[in-house]
């Protein structure tokens, strides 16, 4: 099953542990999705993204989604519905940083809404 038929017509509440992320995401097609930020984002950041994304079924019940937002932020994301555990793995462009990207590992929970 691909996860856009898993999620269909379904909202994530996908809470991040460690920075505080919160975010509701919804996948709009087999590939594209949006993101809503629940949390104050910094005055000039996004907080609603509509994006194309690409994933992968890596076993049963586990998605690796990815995509590249519009201002360069790549996310790969892993899914786990058996656990409903979320990782996320961020890169974006920073002047001096390894290969000026910087780079953000975290983990957390999500719900189906």
């Amino acid at each position: 099953m691909k996860i856009f038929e898993k999620v269909n017509g379904k909202k994530l509440d996908v809470r991040y542990e460690e920075t505080g992320y919160h975010f509701h995401m919804t996948y709009l097609s087999e590939s594209e999705l949006k993101w809503e930020a629940q949390f104050e984002v910094p005055e000039g950041e996004d907080s609603v993204g509509i994006e194309k994304y690409e994933a992968y079924k890596i076993a049963e019940g586990i998605y690796n989604i990815n995509w590249i937002e519009e201002a360069g932020l790549t996310v790969s994301q892993i899914l786990d519905f058996n656990t409903n555990s979320v990782y996320a793995y961020l890169t974006w462009e920073e002047e001096g940083a390894r290969g000026n990207r910087g780079s953000l590992l975290q983990k957390g929970k999500f719900d189906l809404l």
